[in-house]
C-alpha cells in the first residue's frame, strides 16, 4: 500500500523562495500495467512560484518514468557538477524544464508551462539554484523511484 499523497520532488530557488515542485496524488494501473512515457501515469499537482508568478494546477498529468529519467540527470549533474537534466513528457507540451549546472555548482532551471495549448497563456520562467537545493529533489526521486520503480517499473 502506498500512501498518497507523495511529493515527488521539490527544487528550491537558491533563495529558499521559488521552487518547481510536483505532487503524486494518484497512481493509475500501478502495478499492473506500465505507462507509454515509462513507469506509471499519475495525476497530481504542479506547484511553480517563481518571483511574483505563481502556478498551481490541481490536474497535472505525467508519469513516475518521467521523474526517474530526471532522478539519473539530477544525480549525474550533481556528482559531476555539471551537465543537464531535463523534465519533458513525450507527446505533451504542457510544462517542461531544464536544469544546467556549472562547474561552481550554480545551476539555472529554465522552464515554460501553458495550461491549454489551444491559448497563448504561457509562463516562461528562471530560476537559479545550486547543489544544496538538488540534493533535496534527489532524495524525493529516490523515494518515488523505491515505490514505483525505474522507467521500465522495475523496482531496485
Amino acid at each position: 500500500m502506498i500512501n498518497l499523497p507523495l511529493r515527488a520532488f521539490c527544487l528550491m530557488g537558491s533563495n529558499g523562495v521559488e521552487k518547481v515542485e510536483i505532487i503524486i496524488n494518484e497512481v493509475f494501473d500501478f502495478p499492473e500495467r506500465t505507462s507509454f512515457e515509462g513507469g506509471y501515469d499519475f495525476k497530481g499537482e504542479l506547484n511553480i512560484c517563481v518571483g511574483r508568478y505563481e502556478v498551481h494546477s490541481k490536474d497535472f498529468f505525467s508519469s513516475t518514468g518521467i521523474l526517474y529519467t530526471l532522478l539519473v540527470s539530477l544525480t549525474s549533474c550533481y556528482n559531476s557538477l555539471q551537465g543537464m537534466a531535463e523534465y519533458k513528457r513525450l507527446y505533451e507540451d504542457d510544462f517542461a524544464f531544464t536544469l544546467k549546472m556549472g562547474k561552481t555548482g550554480h545551476a539555472m532551471i529554465e522552464g515554460t508551462f501553458q495550461e491549454y495549448s489551444h491559448l497563448s497563456n504561457k509562463l516562461i520562467f528562471q530560476m537559479e539554484t545550486d547543489q544544496t537545493c538538488i540534493l533535496g529533489a534527489i532524495s524525493e526521486l529516490k523515494q518515488a523511484e523505491r515505490l514505483f520503480g525505474d522507467d521500465k517499473g522495475y523496482r531496485v
